[in-house]
């Protein structure tokens, strides 16, 4: 009996323990590595700074010609009694402080360094893996126990286990685009696999709750329900 309960859920446990697997693998891989790649996402965020500082200084470097043009074009007004040439705005002191910010790619970090939030991301691929493994694998058990259709039972195997494998390393792999495109558009470059990854597992805890839904209130005993609770 169990064991034809486990038939139709099969390939999606096997599926959620591989999650567990690569949890945990992912996990060795950070505790040996995790000094070589916060270095390698620090240097790499230096470097994306010095750039970004070269580009503002060139282009300030740029402008000089036309600043200093208006400036003598301007230079009977500056002359006016009472002015201060040594006098810098703080307005202006404000500016060029944000310009430098805004150039150096601090890209609005949430713990004040891109190179810890690319191994806060790394880490939660870890930690993805091992928990929708674990949440996967209960949820199947309850859906092999309920009165589906073997068929659709096969079908929720599907969804949930692709959902429990795809998910986590999106964020593996926004973590590694973290420093280099910023955090919102390395978000971004990775939907392609979030969005279906989050599709499959809301459509999957979705239908088991409408499943259990429908067994507490004895519908699927109706007709109109007998695609769903049919002999198979």
């Amino acid at each position: 009996m169990h064991h034809e309960l486990l038939s139709t859920i099969r390939h999606g446990l096997i599926m959620a323990v591989t999650a567990l697997i690569f949890g945990a693998l992912w996990a060795a891989y950070l505790a040996t590595n995790h000094d070589r790649l916060h270095g390698a996402f620090e240097a790499q965020e230096e470097q994306l700074q010095q750039a970004q500082m070269q580009h503002l200084m060139e282009e300030l470097s740029a402008d000089a010609p036309n600043a200093t043009a208006e400036g003598h074009s301007m230079g009977e007004e500056q002359d006016a009694p009472g002015h201060d040439h040594g006098s810098t705005s703080p307005a202006a002191h404000e500016h060029g402080h944000d310009a430098i910010a805004d150039s150096t790619g601090e890209q609005h970090s949430h713990s004040g360094s891109l190179a810890q939030d690319a191994m806060q991301r790394l880490l939660r691929g870890h930690i993805h893996f091992m928990g929708l493994g674990v949440l996967v694998a209960a949820l199947l058990m309850i859906t092999a126990f309920t009165c589906l259709k073997p068929c659709w039972k096969k079908l929720l195997g599907w969804t949930f286990g692709l959902g429990a494998l795809a998910y986590p390393p999106a964020w593996i792999l926004m973590g590694y685009r973290t420093v280099e495109l910023g955090p919102a558009a390395a978000e971004a470059s990775v939907m392609w696999l979030f969005a279906p990854a989050v599709g499959l597992l809301l459509f999957s805890m979705g239908s088991l709750l409408g499943v259990l839904l429908i067994e507490m209130i004895r519908w699927n005993e109706k007709k109109a329900f007998q695609f769903l609770f049919g002999s198979g």
